[in-house]
């Protein structure tokens, strides 16, 4: 595994990134400046980044090219995260495939952590975040799912 820096700041061990390579994510998020930050971030770490700013445009792409992750905004438009949520894993039952969906929102309190865990999501960040906890939720929710396979 090869770990990268996060430049700007003087380094500490949360700004070690994790590679991400030869692995997909969807971003979905209403806010232009936050999938901007996802997908550098989530591009520095060697992942195919594709981003979109609705949940229904995001279930078509996801129906037409799957990605291996999918990092999402709970609250986006009229929408939510919940029903990308119930979307990606009916496809995911339809295909036998399985999908790490993390939750990144600004609903942060412990019930809405709760909800979202029990409701099937992967992982859960509150908003602000880190960016590099991004990538590692990504990578330690599809290691997760490749220990679970096994």
């Amino acid at each position: 595994m090869r770990i990268y820096k996060v430049p700007g700041n003087p380094p500490r061990a949360s700004q070690d990134i994790q590679e991400l390579s030869n692995v997909s994510v969807l971003v979905v998020d209403d806010d232009q400046d936050t999938r901007d930050l996802l997908r550098e971030v989530l591009e520095r770490s060697g992942a195919t980044v594709v981003t979109k700013d609705s949940i229904e445009s995001a279930i078509h792409e996801f129906r037409t090219n799957p990605s291996h992750a999918i990092v999402a905004d709970i609250r986006i438009g009229q929408s939510d995260g919940y029903t990308l949520l119930k979307a990606v894993r009916a496809i995911n039952d339809e295909y036998r495939g399985n999908t790490a969906v993390i939750a990144v929102t600004g609903y942060a309190s412990e019930d809405d952590r709760k909800r979202a865990l029990s409701s099937g999501f992967s992982a859960y960040l509150p908003k602000p975040f880190d960016p590099v906890d991004v990538v590692d939720a990504v990578a330690r929710s599809l290691a997760s799912l490749l220990d679970m396979a096994a």
